[in-house]
């Protein structure tokens, strides 16, 4: 049995690393007693796979994990046993079966939606974000294994709007590229906007980013994760 599990992200644990997610929901699934699936081999792994991961400092409520099953096990029934083990700041929201046959889960998303909460008190942006968007390129420098690399982020910007401003913030929506194909970090793209329209991003304004869900192409519609559940 294939599960695809939807989990938050919270403020609580935003500065932990990938890597240690990833350990933490490992031990929370053999304390839960789930009957995961392992590789075969001199080394057996669990059959656990991840979403694209979360950038440190972010929180979110629409990360996945792709677990293997030995045994059938009901959604909720899975939900709640991890619930009762994970430590505060990471929650289990939904658990849905997939078709088993249905490719990884990094290979199949290609798009995320952050909201991203700009601290600039006083600070009218309507304008320049109209005049950043209509460029037809928007460069920045990414590192990466093969060093430092000039990239136009501008294609990975599908949608960037100002959705509302309370108490000195401007709150933004983003749908950005995300997953194996090509990536784009919010804060980048944030830094790049800044830049474009001359405001020392770190001096004052500060940008709260929270991943809201995850999207993939299927059937000519972009669609959850939990969306793929079987019927």
């Amino acid at each position: 049995m294939r599960m695809v599990v939807k989990y938050a992200k919270q403020d609580r644990v935003k500065y932990i690393s990938h890597l240690d997610l990833m350990r933490t929901l490992h031990r929370a699934l053999r304390r839960a007693g789930i009957p995961v699936a392992f590789s075969q081999g001199y080394n057996p792994q669990p059959k656990v796979a991840f979403a694209p991961p979360l950038p440190v400092g972010m929180t979110s409520q629409g990360e996945y994990m792709d677990v293997m099953l030995a045994s059938e096990m009901r959604p909720q029934e899975f939900c709640q046993g991890m619930n009762s083990v994970l430590p505060q700041g990471i929650a289990i929201l939904k658990a849905v079966a997939i078709d088993e046959s249905l490719p990884s889960l990094m290979s199949m998303i290609e798009r995320a939606l952050y909201c991203i909460s700009l601290k600039a008190p006083g600070l009218c942006i309507e304008g320049a974000l109209k005049d950043f968007l209509a460029q037809p390129d928007i460069t920045i420098t990414k590192s990466g294994k093969k060093g430092e690399r000039l990239v136009n982020i501008r294609p990975m910007i599908h949608r960037l709007d100002i959705v509302g401003q309370e108490e000195g913030k401007v709150i933004m929506e983003a749908m950005l590229s995300a997953g194996s194909k090509e990536s784009l970090n919010p804060e980048q793209m944030i830094r790049s906007f800044l830049e474009f329209a001359g405001i020392e991003g770190d001096s004052c304004c500060f940008a709260d980013i929270h991943r809201l869900d995850m999207f993939l192409y299927r059937g000519n519609a972009w669609i959850t994760p939990l969306e793929l559940e079987r019927g």
